[in-house]
């Protein structure tokens, strides 16, 4: 009975820290070569393979070579974009490693008129696979809303959808927040819906349309995904058999790269001396060699001001236990404060929730800059404005791909090229 593997949302060249971006790309790995051991006949990859759709090579260069070892022994991969990784201005690095021939993009056109056409790839094992990739600012709700669904629908055969968005019915509580699409938008009738973009493992089903799947991500793409495995959240992928009929079954492969221990520590009515000394005594807890240490400190104190603490010798003695990377958060307060700090968010959390507080204030008639589309348009433009410039990537390109990419997200490409 052939078998395939489904994954997504992986970021590599995701956290600025060099030891969880090599953790990210260790588990990419790690999950390649289970696959090579379950001997599966191909890998879907449902989108966010790269955190950027300009990633830091060195990381490309190593998921390419694993994925080159997958390719070489017999295994196919299919892809789409992610929102991370989708360019509407200029090539992504996907397109470079489909024109490689690592893999095969999951979306290819047919021409549909108004409606967006999608044609099937026809796997060796039997397995017919097709897809629409991920987009930003809506853009691929927008495609879902024409999709010829009817035509995808009457087509034969054990069919897999591979698509990245969140899906209405299916959005946990925790992302009520999250741009998602009604379930009626994906094509009915197909074995399998290889989900991505929902950073969260789950398999549900709805009325026509079984085996919606999502496995989260292969480690963690920010801090909050951190304090989730240090709770004991699981991170890996399914592992699903099949055959013409259907699928016969599913598993979840979990991917565990590294141990991730959280410490938390009150600073409530203590003094400065105190919770020096306190996180002092936490530094000596047995067995933080090798972790990754996520140490949270807040509270507030009884007297004196947050800048008597002594983080700095606090974070050397945490030092000769040997973590692998600690990552301090301390939201300690003194009396003078009106409130205490609030617990720490995501990065992503915070961009978006200020955004979205200033929305209200942006006076245009451009519908695109307001509500939810406008939202969208600064969080894009905010993630843009803060890629770095890459290696060996001179001025004057750094200075056009960010124009670019800008204008593009403004939808104004072609008035400033004109310009």
């Amino acid at each position: 009975m052939p078998k395939f593997a489904h994954m997504s949302d992986i970021h590599i060249g995701a956290f600025r820290q060099p030891e969880l971006r090599a953790l990210v790309l260790d588990a990419f790995e790690a999950a390649i070569e289970r696959c090579g051991e379950e001997k599966v006949s191909f890998i879907l990859m449902a989108g966010d393979m790269f955190d950027s759709n300009i990633p830091d090579l060195s990381s490309v260069r190593k998921a390419a070579e694993k994925m080159k070892e997958a390719v070489d022994s017999g295994i196919r991969i299919y892809a789409i974009y992610g929102s991370h990784d989708f360019s509407p201005n200029f090539s992504s690095i996907v397109d470079v490693l489909d024109g490689a021939g690592l893999f095969t993009k999951a979306e290819e056109r047919g021409s549909g008129g108004e409606k967006v056409s999608l044609r099937f790839i026809d796997d060796p094992s039997g397995a017919r696979i097709c897809g629409l990739s991920g987009k930003k600012l809506s853009i691929d709700r927008e495609e879902y809303a024409v999709l010829d669904r009817a035509s995808l629908e009457s087509e034969p055969g054990f069919k897999i959808f591979v698509f990245h968005g969140g899906i209405e019915e299916l959005r946990p509580q925790s992302l009520e927040m999250m741009p998602a699409m009604p379930a009626s938008y994906l094509p009915p009738g197909f074995g399998y819906y290889a989900g991505g973009h929902v950073h969260t493992t789950m398999i549900r089903s709805l009325p026509g349309r079984q085996n919606i799947a999502f496995p989260g991500p292969l480690f963690a793409t920010e801090y909050g995904e951190l304090t989730e495995l240090a709770r004991g959240d699981r991170r890996g992928f399914y592992l699903v058999d099949f055959d013409k009929a259907g699928v016969r079954g599913i598993e979840f492969v979990p991917i565990k790269v590294a141990e991730v221990t959280e410490i938390r520590y009150s600073a409530e009515g203590k003094t400065p001396l105190q919770v020096t000394e306190g996180l002092m005594r936490k530094a000596e807890t047995p067995g933080l060699g090798g972790k990754v240490v996520l140490l949270t400190v807040e509270g507030q104190l009884r007297e004196g001001k947050t800048s008597e603490i002594g983080f700095q010798a606090v974070k050397k003695h945490f030092a000769e236990a040997r973590p692998l990377i600690l990552l301090p958060k301390f939201g300690v307060s003194s009396r003078e404060l009106a409130t205490p700090p609030s617990p720490p968010k995501g990065l992503h959390m915070v961009e978006r929730e200020l955004f979205e507080k200033g929305i209200a204030t942006v006076k245009t008639e451009e519908q695109s800059l307001r509500g939810e589309k406008g939202v969208a348009v600064a969080v894009e433009l905010l993630r843009i404005l803060k890629e770095p410039k890459k290696e060996n990537e001179g001025r004057a390109e750094f200075e056009d791909r960010m124009a670019t990419a800008g204008f593009g997200t403004l939808g104004l490409e072609e008035s400033w090229r004109a310009d």
